[in-house]
């Protein structure tokens, strides 16, 4: 459609000839640098600063060093310590603990780490309350938290589940076994730690004490971590063969195994050991233990109410 040159002229005389700056509500948030990237500046700002550079030299220095412009205001915070790099993220300092170690060794095992959306989980979803309460409470320790993350019960999965957030622990819980060793063997407490809660994952005691997984690599760890402590072990064998058939208790689906699944059992003779040294979280699998291992177990009083360890869904949360 051809317009006459008296409308043209009109409308080209309502549009502006310089932009006007105008509110629409709430302004687009600036994208934030990535916390790799932070981290890695962060020093070097205040190396820049103490070497006596004023702030526009600073900015430019760095500029010319990394390629990053980063403004005055976000210099400024960082060398007065008003703004923290690594900003809302939960704060982790890798530094070995027993309650490190037991995080760890829930994660190698029945452990979970998710990405959703811009939060990075740790997750774990279980049938026994008393193991999900043990995680909870080493993974607040962790994180610094003041208290433990909460334990609640999904009543469509009928597990209980526990769920906390940090791109720090999560990146560095992504590594592989082998990376993750020295904090594990950082004392004999870790070592125990990782072990009471690879076999609270992944351990049954039926007849015996086994513990099982996909990992070999892992596997091999554990025996050496236990024959280190006196604990005989078979040799490792293979479970349950990659394309066996599973079948989801809860949604009724047929699943295909897609790998190997390894087995490890410790020797009758080193039962007693095992329970004296490593053992369970899980009440129920602790009295089982107890019982192979010949350990009588005190009996209450028929009118003295029994302590459950692994209480109703209420009483957790």
């Amino acid at each position: 459609m051809i317009l006459p040159p008296a409308l043209v002229r009109a409308k080209s005389s309502t549009v502006p000839l310089h932009p006007v700056r105008c509110s629409l509500g709430r302004t687009k948030r600036k994208k934030q640098l990535p916390l790799d990237t932070r981290m890695v500046l962060f020093p070097l700002v205040r190396s820049l600063r103490a070497s006596g550079l004023s702030f526009a030299q600073l900015q430019r220095n760095l500029f010319e060093k990394t390629q990053i412009r980063l403004s005055k205001a976000t210099i400024s915070g960082w060398v007065h310590g008003a703004h923290d790099p690594l900003g809302r993220v939960n704060k982790f300092d890798a530094e070995p603990s027993p309650e490190l170690a037991y995080t760890i060794g829930v994660v190698l095992g029945d452990g979970n780490l998710n990405v959703h959306e811009y939060h990075n989980e740790i997750l774990l979803s279980v049938t026994d309350g008393d193991f999900a309460k043990e995680f909870s409470r080493c993974l607040s320790i962790v994180l610094n938290k003041s208290r433990p993350y909460r334990v609640r019960w999904s009543e469509n999965r009928k597990r209980w589940i526990v769920q906390g957030a940090s791109i720090l622990l999560h990146k560095f819980l992504s590594r592989q076994c082998r990376e993750l060793r020295p904090w594990i063997r950082h004392c004999r407490k870790c070592e125990t730690a990782f072990l009471r809660a690879f076999y609270d994952s992944e351990g049954s005691v039926s007849g015996g004490i086994q513990v099982s997984n996909t990992s070999k690599d892992v596997l091999f760890f554990v025996r050496h971590l236990l024959r280190e402590l006196r604990i005989e072990t078979g040799k490792l064998y293979v479970q349950k063969i990659a394309g066996t058939i599973l079948k989801d208790p809860r949604t009724g689906r047929l699943y295909a195994r897609k790998k190997n699944c390894y087995a490890l059992r410790v020797r009758s003779k080193s039962v007693l050991d095992f329970t004296n040294i490593v053992g369970f979280t899980i009440e129920r699998k602790q009295l089982k233990l107890l019982e192979i291992a010949g350990i009588r177990v005190q009996t209450r009083s028929p009118g003295r109410a029994r302590r459950d360890l692994n209480p109703r869904p209420s009483a957790l949360l």
